[in-house]
């Protein structure tokens, strides 16, 4: 990380790019980050289709009988407390 922070003057921007997960912890849940264990709404977890913030992949939190999410059929945001 420190050898493209030195080529990159933007090492924020770098950061944001490959760990969004350390600039918003567990708000983005980009599906840029599938190994982000802080985003309980990631696409790596078991509520990989409550991610209400990705609109670009398969995961259709406001559609409950999307076949990624079988276990949204209440709402996007109750099964992430279990």
């Amino acid at each position: 990380l420190w050898v493209k922070s030195s080529l990159m003057p933007t090492e924020k921007a770098d950061f944001s790019t490959i760990l969004p997960h350390l600039q918003i912890p567990g708000t983005p849940c980009s599906p840029r980050s599938p190994l982000s264990p802080l985003c309980p709404g990631g696409p790596a977890g078991p509520t990989s289709p409550l991610a209400p913030t990705n609109p670009v992949g398969p995961f259709l939190p406001d559609c409950p009988g999307s076949p990624l999410s079988p276990v949204v059929p209440k709402g996007p945001v109750l099964p992430l407390k279990p």
